[in-house]
């Protein structure tokens, strides 16, 4: 039986008097691949950041890896992709610096990187398919090509634990199977996958579950009630228009 990785309880959570999420019962398991899909503005970016300890409840427990989502051991065993490239700095940075920052959880800041490190690094890169740019500049590249740089850091540590908010965002179409196999291939290794998306069918040969969030509960459906239920909020509208946006 797969052991439990995330386990909310009773979570409710509210930027003001309306909960965004409301009495989530919720159980993520390792080796599983989930979905998380919903409207926008309906929790689920919220959901995560919950998981990752970065918001807290405002009622209800939250349990990651067997601990609190705060704990820094817990931390150091998730991996996170957020959306959007989000830095405070424009000083020039390899693609392989901010993949090797990925390990900065588990070897510490003052860790001086060693050989195993940097094939990890290197593997890390190459699995989002960025081996021959690997040494370009991050802010040369393009949008799509610095999601897979996030993509990869988040992969970099090999956690227990994947959080990605929209993974394939502003990547070229023709790329994401390639990517969304590597993350399937980590579930199948026994991490527990979670990849927010407005298009489902992305993950269609790759998911196991679809989750959706609909007034703050979260419930689980299948490809066809998705398409049914939400088909006028997803994203993509099935053109090219983002053909050529990641190179």
């Amino acid at each position: 039986m797969r052991s439990v990785t995330v386990e909310l309880e009773g979570v409710r959570f509210g930027y003001g008097a309306v909960p965004i999420l409301n009495d989530v019962r919720l159980e993520l398991h390792e080796g599983e691949f989930t979905v998380l899909a919903g409207a926008n503005g309906s929790g689920k970016t919220t959901l995560l950041r919950l998981c990752l300890g970065l918001l807290r409840p405002d009622a209800g427990t939250i349990r990651v890896l067997g601990g609190s989502p705060t704990d820094l051991d817990v931390r150091r065993r998730i991996g996170y992709a957020p959306q959007g490239l989000r830095v405070a700095t424009s000083l020039p940075v390899s693609v392989t610096e901010v993949v090797g920052a990925g390990l900065t959880p588990l070897k510490g800041l003052f860790h001086r990187m060693g050989r195993r490190d940097w094939t990890m690094v290197t593997a890390a890169i190459d699995a989002v398919g960025l081996g021959d740019l690997s040494a370009e500049c991050l802010f040369e590249l393009s949008g799509g090509q610095q999601q897979r740089v996030i993509l990869a850091r988040a992969l970099v540590g090999q956690p227990e634990l994947l959080l990605l908010d929209e993974p394939t965002t502003g990547i070229d179409r023709r790329l994401r199977p390639i990517l969304v196999r590597e993350l399937r291939r980590r579930a199948d290794l026994g991490a527990c996958v979670v990849a927010v998306s407005h298009d489902p069918d992305e993950f269609h040969e790759a998911g196991e579950r679809i989750l959706v969030i609909v007034d703050g509960c979260v419930r689980q459906i299948t490809h066809e009630q998705f398409h049914h239920q939400f088909h006028d909020h997803r994203s993509d509208d099935h053109g090219n228009h983002d053909h050529g946006r990641d190179r």
